[in-house]
C-alpha cells in the first residue's frame, strides 16, 4: 500500500512539473548597456568570477576566453534555451566560448535528482548548475528573471546584458 501510494505521488509530481507548459510569455528584448544588473553583473566591471559543476559534476570555472554567459533561472527559460541547442553540434558553445548556467536552486531535490539531472546528462553540451540559492542571487536581476540573460563578455569585462524570450532573439545574440 505504501508503495502504491509514493507511486502515485511521484507521477503526480512529475505531470506537474515535468510535464506542464514551457512557454514564455514574448516580451520586448531588453539591452543593458551601463550599471548595475546584479551583485555579480554590472556593465564596464569584471564578472563575478564563478565556478559551476555541469551535470556530470565537473567543476568549471569562468576564463578570459569566455564571450558570453547564458543564464536561464526559470524551467520555460531553460525549455526556450534547450530547443536551440538540441539542434546545434555538440561543439556550438565550446566553439563560440559561451557558457550556459541554469539556476536549480529553487528546485526540489527529489524533482532535481529523479528528473532534471537525467534530463540534462542527455545534452550533448555542458550545462552549468547553480544548486545554491545565494550564489543564484549574485547573478539574478529578480527584474528580469522569466528572461533569458545573455552576458557579453571581454576578459571577463561586461560589456552588455540582454534579456530575450524569443529563440530569434537568442540566435541574434549568441552568433
Amino acid at each position: 500500500m505504501k508503495n502504491n501510494i509514493l507511486v502515485i505521488m511521484l507521477l503526480t509530481i512529475s505531470i506537474l512539473f515535468v510535464g506542464c507548459s514551457s512557454k514564455l510569455e514574448e516580451k520586448e528584448q531588453v539591452t543593458i548597456t551601463s550599471g548595475k544588473v546584479s551583485d555579480g553583473v554590472i556593465v564596464g566591471k569584471k564578472l563575478q568570477d564563478y565556478t559551476f559543476s555541469d551535470q556530470f559534476d565537473k567543476s568549471h570555472s569562468l576564463t578570459n576566453k569566455t564571450k558570453k554567459v547564458i543564464f536561464v533561472f526559470t524551467k520555460s527559460t531553460g525549455h526556450l534555451v534547450k530547443a536551440y541547442l538540441k539542434k546545434q553540434d555538440d561543439q556550438y558553445l565550446q566553439k563560440r566560448n559561451i557558457d550556459f548556467i541554469a539556476d536549480v536552486s529553487g528546485m526540489p531535490s527529489i524533482i532535481y535528482k529523479m528528473f532534471a539531472l537525467p534530463d540534462f546528462k542527455k545534452s550533448n553540451y555542458k550545462v552549468l548548475l547553480i544548486q545554491d540559492e545565494k550564489k543564484s542571487a549574485v547573478f539574478r536581476d529578480d527584474k528580469h528573471k522569466d528572461s533569458v540573460m545573455i552576458i557579453s563578455l571581454d576578459n571577463k569585462v561586461v560589456k552588455n546584458v540582454k534579456f530575450i524570450t524569443t529563440q530569434k532573439d537568442l540566435i541574434n545574440s549568441i552568433n
